[in-house]
């Protein structure tokens, strides 16, 4: 492990004035009290009078001494003279005399500053624990220790002496623990383990090779594929380990290293840590290949369901013709009988013998055929692809005992001995038919699909789970629970806002409920002198009232803002993707989050900025590496920018460098006109694709027609200032409310929304009540708002004109019954112990919601029959919903048009790589956002030192999202002109130009 992890620049600046303190730090460090001029003024000589003040406010600066004590802006030296009333010029030779070591004691002694050797051990051993418990990077450790040393007083030392403590340090964690992973597997398993990265005889690939790549055949054959690898990894033992003595992150990222690296790099680790990567890539694959084997399963028979669905709704429309032609004969021979039983002369028996029976006779059996019970579906049409499903049933079977006790059983089944509570009246008619053939038997084939299909239902629903799966495990599993929540209660309800008696809360949203009725109600009378012009109640044709909400009309654009807009354009500088991306990462530092997989501090390697800002720009604008590789560079030769991808692009990387980027951008002046981060929107891009692979689902409106019409969704959070902070890579087209929260907890930029947009697909009453209790507003565009159900909380309230379509109650009851379980599910939302997406889908329950979700369903309806008054009432909340939607729309449309290659289309099988190249989508985004919005300032700053006024009403409503200026198109040149390398600006081009 290398012993120095900073780069020269790094270390250049270490304890040292890097620039002049401003105007507020020489005041707050550098001015002295009269003590502090008394003790100056006790040093021999003028020189070491002003010498000792300057080393006192270097100290408190620094943190350190300075060797050359004079090497010290003018800025401080004059500040600090002043003070003193001597001349600037006397600590001249300060640096060269002996007395300033004697200085530096004084101060130590007067002021309380410690020296590191003192603490050496004490901080050795914190650092030791943080490094076991976390995965930081090296220079993180550093900065925490440095920070750790500033608040105790205690001197920085050298940056070498930091620097080898911590990679000895870190070096002495990672042996431990590959001792702890080695020692775990048995020597049968330790041999298992070490042939999986050799090439075994007969075969292409290694084993390593082989069991990391997910499943791509969604299949019958696929499903068995999927289930042989599952049991081929389970093979391996892991399940027998307890690996409980080595935090999880740190078997997370040994298994990451080894699902990325070459077999051969994994062969070729030393020591105890070849074996420790592949127990702990056994460890963490287990459960994810019976995930991905399930969701295999899924998409399967999901794909059978389907496709029966289609051929049956197919054939109803083929034989309606048909159908239709014999009820009509009946219904003739119906009206002719009546009216022969109505006679009381009438012989029905001879009014039968004139009719044509045969033709009677073939219009009953046609119906017979034809005719479905009302819950009748896709059953037969399913039940005619039992050979598709009996391809993965015999490896199903091990999970199914009584299917399992058939598999060789001669003797018929009875009907008594079959399990059938889990049939549908559907399946169970075709399980155990009436008539025909199999009268008074068992169909076991209709039992075997029925079992199969109702198995997928009860997977997707977690009423049937497999326990420590992270996706198809138990949903509830890190809810808080017994002592765990009795401990953090009060911690939950205090930091978030809510009370822990029941009744407390929901009596005071019952009051915001009741007083935004009454302004709605007075909105619409008019009664307090205003009328809501845009709001008006109409009949129904049911002759019920309902609410007529007007369109927003568009604001009017001032012809200062055109001209505005139109002047900032005319002057941005026309550039090329990959310099905008190198210019940007001069000024934040971006690129330096990209560090090796193996946890490593960044490389050293000759120009990796470049070989990464390539490799960025080639998945960001989906054209393959080939266009940005060169021959004749060494950083962007093709094997360096494919080894690039394979180690240094993931999930992590691109979060922190997003990070960068996203908290820059908030500190810019011009930004907080367009915003204050308080306000995010979430919506989904959606993208075809076209391989073979298990994260992509079906949907004709997005997708296309057709069995391999897949895609995915992704799904971005934007601020108010324009920069996405989080994207979530959704397979197909799921309930997007699902995962807005997911996504504001997972976040990691210093942005922190208090209010979440979304379009009308987000708006389930649930989300209301999951975002009420965390204390969010939510505030969806709502589509068809008139149709929307008020409920009221009071039965006995009047609300004017409103009072008969409020007529709706909430069921404030069950809310306070469950009102622990609530708080339960919010601190578990809160801290992170679950995951939103697969509990929110548990306590749904596919359309039958549990008694926690019933609960949340009522305390969403009472938040969003508020939300609902304010949205009727309230012209700005519609219009801020609209502009941040908008804002959202149109960083789509420049995602979409960086995303340019392949037709748009994502070409990625693997979970891994759609969301690394969508993440670095997002990234490229927020380079181009970031660029433009700082290039917006420069113009501007141009046009007012031309004489010009600007409004700030019109810079409030310029955008950072335009990309006429940015060259996406044949030109990848990967070095910055020389003045932008040096620290400059681009020049701004004079309108007119070309």
């Amino acid at each position: 492990m290398p012993v120095s992890f900073l780069t020269e620049d790094q270390r250049s600046r270490w304890g040292r004035f890097n620039e002049a303190p401003d105007v507020t730090q020489l005041g707050g460090f550098f001015h002295l009290e009269a003590a502090d001029r008394r003790r100056a003024m006790a040093a021999n000589g003028a020189r070491n009078q002003l010498g000792y003040a300057i080393q006192l406010g270097t100290a408190r600066f620094l943190n350190c001494f300075l060797e050359d004590p004079e090497d010290v802006p003018a800025v401080v030296v004059d500040y600090v003279a002043e003070q003193l009333g001597l001349d600037s010029s006397v600590l001249k030779g300060y640096g060269e005399k002996e007395a300033r070591w004697d200085h530096q004691k004084q101060i130590r002694e007067a002021y309380g500053f410690e020296v590191f050797e003192e603490h050496a051990f004490a901080l050795a051993c914190w650092i030791y624990r943080r490094a076991w418990s976390n995965s930081e990077r090296p220079i993180v450790l550093l900065d925490l220790l440095t920070h750790r040393l500033v608040e105790a007083k205690i001197l920085l030392p050298g940056v070498t002496t930091l620097e080898r403590l911590i990679s000895e340090i870190r070096e002495r964690v990672a042996l431990r623990q590959y001792k702890i992973l080695a020692a775990l597997p048995s020597p049968g398993q330790k041999s298992a383990l070490e042939d999986l990265v050799t090439v075994a005889e007969g075969r292409r690939i290694s084993g390593l090779d082989r069991l990391r790549k997910s499943p791509t055949d969604v299949s019958g054959t696929g499903v068995g594929k999927a289930l042989e690898r599952h049991v081929e990894l389970r093979g391996l033992g892991a399940a027998a380990w307890d690996l409980s003595a080595v935090p999880a992150g740190k078997v997370a990222a040994l298994a990451r290293f080894a699902k990325a690296a070459r077999a051969k790099a994994v062969a070729d680790l030393a020591g105890d840590r070849k074996l420790a990567t592949l127990v702990a890539f056994a460890a963490v694959m287990e459960p994810v290949s019976a995930d991905e084997a399930i969701e295999v399963f899924d998409l399967a028979m999901g794909d059978l369901v389907r496709t029966s669905a289609f051929k049956a709704g197919k054939e109803r429309l083929r034989t309606l013709k048909d159908l239709d032609t014999a009820a009509i004969v009946l219904r003739e021979v119906w009206l002719a009988i009546r009216d022969v039983a109505a006679d009381p002369d009438g012989d029905v028996r001879a009014a039968l013998d004139g009719m044509d029976l045969p033709a009677i006779h073939a219009a009953a059996d046609t119906i017979g055929e034809l005719a479905q019970e009302p819950d009748e579906d896709f059953q037969d049409q399913l039940l005619q692809r039992y050979a598709t499903i009996r391809r993965f049933l015999t490896k199903l079977l091990k999970v199914i005992d009584f299917l399992k006790s058939l598999e060789r059983r001669r003797s018929p089944v009875r009907p008594d001995e079959v399990p059938a509570a889990h049939l549908t009246s559907a399946w169970h008619r075709r399980v155990f038919p009436k008539r025909g053939e199999n009268a008074g038997g068992v169909n076991m084939l209709a039992y075997t699909v029925a079992t199969v299909e109702r198995l997928r239902e009860c997977l997707r629903r977690h009423e049937v789970f497999v326990p420590g799966l992270p996706k198809w495990g138990d949903p509830t599993a890190g809810l808080l629970a017994g002592p765990a929540w009795e401990r953090a209660r009060a911690k939950v309800c205090r930091d978030l806002g809510l009370s822990a008696e029941p009744g407390a809360d929901t009596q005071r949203w019952a009051a915001t409920l009741d007083f935004a009725y009454k302004q709605l109600a007075a909105g619409l009378s008019g009664d307090e002198g205003v009328r809501n012009e845009w709001l008006r109640i109409e009949k129904s044709p049911e002759g019920k009232d309902h609410l007529v909400l007007t369109g927003l009309e568009a604001l009017d654009e001032p012809a200062t803002l055109t001209a505005l807009r139109a002047d900032v354009e005319a002057r941005m500088p026309i550039v090329d993707l990959p310099e905008v991306l190198l210019e940007v990462h001069s000024w934040t530092g971006c690129l330096d989050a990209f560090t090796h997989v193996s946890g490593e501090m960044p490389s050293k390697k000759e120009d990796m900025v470049k070989s990464i800002a390539a490799v960025l720009v080639a998945q960001a604008m989906n054209v393959g590496m080939r266009p940005m590789a060169s021959e004749h560079e060494p950083a962007l030769a093709l094997d360096r920018l494919f080894w690039a991808e394979q180690n240094y692009i993931r999930a992590a990387t691109l979060t922190a460098a997003n990070a960068t980027l996203v908290d820059y951008h908030a500190q810019q002046e011009i930004v907080q006109t367009w915003g204050g981060g308080e306000l995010a929107s979430a919506d989904g891009l959606r993208f075809v694709v076209p391989v073979k692979t298990i994260n992509a689902g079906p949907n004709t409106k997005y997708f296309g027609k057709g069995k391999g019409a897949r895609g995915v969704t992704f799904y971005n959070f934007t601020s108010d200032q324009f920069t996405g902070f989080h994207g979530i890579v959704i397979p197909g087209t799921p309930k997007d409310w699902y995962y807005i929260l997911e996504g504001l907890l997972e976040q990691e930029t210093s942005l922190r929304p208090t209010e979440i947009v979304s379009d009308t697909a987000g708006a389930s009453e649930l989300a209301f009540g999951v975002f009420r209790l965390l204390g969010w507003q939510f505030s969806p565009r709502l589509a068809d708002v008139g149709s929307a159900i008020l409920y009221r909380a009071d039965p006995a309230a009047f609300y004017g004109r409103l009072n008969t379509m409020i007529k709706t109650r909430v069921n404030i009851g069950l809310i306070n019954d469950h009102w622990d379980d609530l708080l339960r599910v919010a601190g578990s939302l809160h801290t992170g112990a679950v995951r939103p997406a697969e509990l929110f889908r548990y306590l749904t329950g596919g359309g039958t919601p549990t008694p926690i979700g019933r609960a949340l369903m009522e305390l969403g309806r009472l938040d969003r029959s508020v939300y609902l008054a304010s949205y009727f009432n309230d012209e700005l909340l519609r219009r801020r919903v609209n502009t941040q939607l908008n804002r959202q729309e149109a960083r789509h449309t420049l995602a979409r048009k960086i995303f340019h290659g392949q037709k748009g289309e994502l070409r990625q099988k693997y979970k891994e790589g759609q969301e690394d190249q969508l993440g670095a989508l997002g990234l490229l985004t927020n380079v181009c956002i970031l660029w433009n919005t700082i290039y917006t300032s420069r113009a501007l700053e141009q046009i007012r030192a031309e004489g010009k006024k600007i409004a700030t009403a019109d810079i409030a409503r310029l955008s950072p999202l335009g990309f006429e200026w940015l060259n996406f198109l044949g030109r990848y040149n990967f070095s910055l002109p020389e003045a932008v390398r040096d620290g400059n600006f681009r020049p701004l081009r004079t309108p007119g130009q070309q």
